[in-house]
């Protein structure tokens, strides 16, 4: 009735060759976030914060390899000291924005 279909015989070539699904993969890095921010690490995402055109706590998550929890209380931070605005905000969404110097 049912069962295994029978492969065909470019599928067998590629199975009797060992060619895979996972031929073409890479491992992926294994990163560890940390939870400190020293002072060239502030340094640093200060900087990556002025340049970009809009910041968010994942993006600087990733640029600086900590928490999330934590980069939210660094972007806080910077917003209480008026370095950026923020633009937007939900539940699930951050968005700060850099002011603009005059």
């Amino acid at each position: 009735m049912g069962g295994q279909k029978k492969p065909t015989i470019s599928k067998l070539k590629k199975m009797l060759q060992g060619k895979g699904r996972d031929t073409g993969k890479e491992e992926k890095r294994k990163v560890e976030y940390g939870v400190v921010i020293d002072s060239n690490l502030e340094k640093e995402l200060r900087n990556y914060v002025l340049k970009q055109k809009y910041v968010t706590p994942a993006q600087l998550s990733r640029k600086g390899e900590i928490k999330i929890s934590e980069a939210r209380r660094f972007l806080r931070r910077l917003m209480e000291e008026g370095v950026i605005t923020l633009e937007i905000k939900n539940r699930d969404l951050e968005v700060y924005v850099p002011v603009k110097a005059s």
